[in-house]
């Protein structure tokens, strides 16, 4: 019998990543993080957002801020951040090609290395903890690499994403999981994690392992427990 491949699974859904925030604590756990960074420091003159996406973490912060600068390459991500953040300074460039004009008492950069080359992360990370304030901080969140959802990735041949091996950092470990109430929607979580491994997935391996190793009372539950890295400014 013939599968379909994870990555036209993929395509099926409007989208797996939307998927994935309906059903992870992920996103409210990191703002929770993020508001107590943000009420420990000095002073709130500026926030700024590298990779910012759509604008939800930058949305929530920005009240907290006098000022909010969003670093955002895609065009159609930018399109949502300026309607949910209207008063932000939008950067329209990569992280390497920004040149933000003042310093920032937090500068926050949440899941978007994994689409970076690993060779570039300490430039990236280099760029980001030169735009922090002296007392200020510079938090970079990444997944935790022994995470359900990361070993799942390195299972079916994706990368390890471990940035400890390259951070001078203080990194605080917030759990985080995934409950999906059936077999479909945990495959479209799959859909989204499995989307940085590098060959395709047939969906039989995956249903075979969601039930394998997640499955539980109501439904399917894993972790994708997340990392925040306290940049050290050089």
């Amino acid at each position: 019998m013939d599968f379909p491949r994870l990555d036209a699974l993929s395509a099926q859904y409007e989208s797996p990543f939307a998927t994935f925030l309906a059903h992870t604590d992920q996103k409210r756990q990191a703002a929770r993080y993020l508001e107590r960074v943000a009420e420990g420091l000095p002073r709130r003159a500026v926030l700024l957002d590298a990779g910012a996406g759509t604008g939800d973490t930058t949305a929530h912060l920005a009240d907290r801020f006098e000022r909010v600068i969003a670093i955002e390459p895609n065009a159609g991500l930018r399109a949502q951040l300026a309607g949910k953040v209207p008063g932000a300074e939008i950067i329209d460039v990569p992280i390497l090609a920004a040149e933000p004009d003042t310093e920032a008492d937090l500068v926050f950069c949440g899941h978007v290395l994994y689409y970076v080359d690993q060779d570039l992360w300490p430039a990236h990370l280099e760029a980001l903890a030169s735009w922090t304030a002296p007392e200020g901080e510079c938090v970079v969140a990444m997944q935790n690499p022994n995470s359900d959802c990361m070993v799942m990735l390195r299972e079916f041949g994706g990368p390890r994403f471990d940035l400890s091996r390259v951070a001078d950092a203080e990194t605080h470990t917030v759990p985080s999981f995934v409950q999906a109430p059936d077999l479909e929607t945990a495959v479209e979580v799959a859909a989204f994690i499995l989307g940085l491994a590098p060959l395709p997935v047939t969906r039989d391996l995956v249903e075979d392992y969601l039930e394998q190793r997640f499955r539980a009372a109501g439904g399917y539950l894993f972790s994708c427990t997340q990392d925040f890295h306290h940049l050290r400014r050089g």
